[in-house]
């Protein structure tokens, strides 16, 4: 898949705001009718105004609302309008807020015809509420909510639906242009800092965009043969990757039998995708693991037909993979990672595997093969203990793998399990951070007794009870004790078709992107 471009460009403004030309100026206002310190860089006479429309409650603060208003004549602005911009409770601002923020302002942009327009939210750089020890980078937020806003999934609309939607919503908001470019200003010594901090994010959400296309394809376009060429071509896109593809005759030989079993019903063979990135001199590998899983139909053990279309998202851990190893190639980081995708599809034919198989798995350990929609600790098994053999200082897999985990969290966290107290902490640290949150659970030993299996090693389901911890204690056993190893569970986070947030559109979310960024960004830098 080809690199995904940013159509916003977003960019710093240091001078004076009267000298800046665009659409529309956007002015923040806290819960209760307080401005921000910026107004006063706006000039007496729409500092009045503004003023004014506060005293007679245009508009409460909360976040996402809005009003706009002519620029006032004679102010000494080049603006056309102003717009006052929610931003919620001052003291309950977080870093989520500001990326909301972003979204909020991306939107409000997008349905007014404002094409340009310069945002004085930013002159409190490093925002500071009471409730928190560090500063929030507001700018960096703020570019962040509005490119993860940008993304847009329609590369299958035909081109006439295309322009029958843009007449309509032009129509429908009197205005034929798109909303292109976003100034924050930012005023004294650390503008420079801030304009390279905004290529940093820049290139983050660019790898969250390649992840949520890779999870939005359907199943007809996207199969473990396609994701292989994917892999190819980023490798040649940036030489910086290496890029190998086990083919089902080398699985075969190597004796990855869970892949294998789990691709046995389709037509197009399984695979297990590496991409290595060596950057980092002496320094330790990071293994990071992406279940690619491109179609999901439950197998043998088929699932109920409604709901079954969503199972092209199953694959969301391998496209985070994908789009972290185009964010630090791109960036050029001086690390050494290693991404490593067992993809396969699950369908049910003569081929299949079937409830009550056993697999000698290239672990050695014999697994009896309880339903076949456990399939996903299957492939990962395998690519685990092919993970290992990179001798990797840590390991992180990403999976969307038990419905168990969307009960027990929703839709606002991942599942976080593992066998190392400090690997965890890290990761909880670098989804506050990042606004990817995780939330641990437990894997006490008296969880493998329910995998236990009477006529092979293991089973691949322990049951209703705990599904999403017996899934982690399947994998554990493919890990060594000694091998820091983390296992994140998306299966509640990967995709939302029915998102509210501003910044996180419908369809797959690009979960694990910036998180695992983060993480590498605060301990392998």
């Amino acid at each position: 898949m080809d690199k995904t471009e940013q159509t916003l460009k977003i960019g710093i403004s240091t001078g004076v705001v009267p000298t800046w030309k665009g659409d529309a100026l956007v002015i923040g206002i806290y819960e209760g009718g307080e401005a921000q310190p910026a107004l006063s860089l706006c000039g007496r006479k729409v500092e009045a105004e503004v003023r004014k429309r506060l005293t007679e409650k245009w508009l409460k603060g909360s976040l996402g609302e809005s009003i706009s208003f002519a620029t006032p004549h004679n102010s000494g602005l080049l603006v056309s309008r102003i717009v006052l911009l929610g931003m919620g409770k001052k003291e309950s601002l977080n870093a989520e807020s500001f990326r909301a923020l972003g979204g909020h302002i991306h939107a409000l942009c997008d349905k007014s015809g404002i094409a340009t327009c310069q945002v004085l939210l930013s002159l409190d750089l490093h925002h500071k509420p009471k409730t928190h020890r560090q500063r929030i980078p507001v700018v960096e937020l703020l570019a962040e909510g509005a490119w993860l806003a940008n993304y847009r999934f329609d590369q299958f609309k035909s081109k006439e639906a295309k322009e029958a939607k843009e007449a309509k919503e032009a129509k429908e908001e009197r205005d034929e242009h798109p909303f292109k470019q976003l100034v924050l200003g930012v005023y004294g010594e650390r503008a420079p800092q801030e304009k390279k901090r905004l290529q940093e994010v820049e290139a983050l959400t660019r790898g969250v965009a390649l992840a949520r296309n890779l999870g939005n394809q359907p199943a007809n376009r996207l199969n473990p043969e396609t994701l292989a060429q994917t892999a190819r071509q980023l490798a040649e896109r940036l030489p910086g990757i290496k890029t190998t593809v086990y083919s089902e005759k080398m699985l075969a030989r190597k004796g990855m039998n869970g892949i294998l079993a789990v691709g046995g019903g389709s037509q197009t063979p399984p695979c297990l995708i590496t991409m290595e990135y060596r950057h980092g001199g002496d320094r330790p590998l990071l293994a990071v693991v992406g279940k690619g899983i491109t179609f999901d139909s439950g197998g043998i053990s088929l699932k109920p037909g409604e709901g079954m279309g969503d199972m092209k998202f199953d694959m969301c851990g391998a496209a985070a993979v994908f789009g972290l190893l185009q964010v630090v190639a791109e960036l050029d980081l001086p690390i050494n990672l290693v991404g490593i995708v067992p993809a396969a599809e699950n369908l049910p034919s003569s081929t299949a595997q079937r409830p009550g198989d056993i697999i000698k798995m290239a672990k050695g350990l014999f697994v009896e093969v309880i339903n076949t929609d456990a399939e996903g600790r299957l492939i990962l098994a395998d690519a685990l203990h092919h993970a290992a053999s990179f001798k990797p200082a840590a390991m992180i897999d990403l999976a969307t793998l038990t419905g168990a985990c969307v009960v027990a969290l929703g839709t606002q966290a991942s599942g976080l399990m593992g066998n190392n107290d400090s690997l965890r902490r890290q990761l909880e640290k670098a989804g506050e951070a990042s606004g990817d949150r995780v939330w641990s659970l437990p894997l006490f030993p008296e969880y493998q007794e329910q995998i236990k299996s009477t006529v092979a090693d293991i089973k691949n389901t322990g049951g209703r009870d705990a599904g999403a911890i017996t899934a982690a204690c399947f994998l554990s056993r493919f890990v060594e004790a000694t091998q820091p190893w983390a296992h994140i569970d998306i299966a509640g986070t990967a995709f939302d078709m029915n998102s509210s947030r501003p910044h996180m559109p419908k369809g797959a979310m690009g979960v694990g992107v910036r998180l695992l960024y983060r993480f590498i960004q605060a301990h392998w830098l």
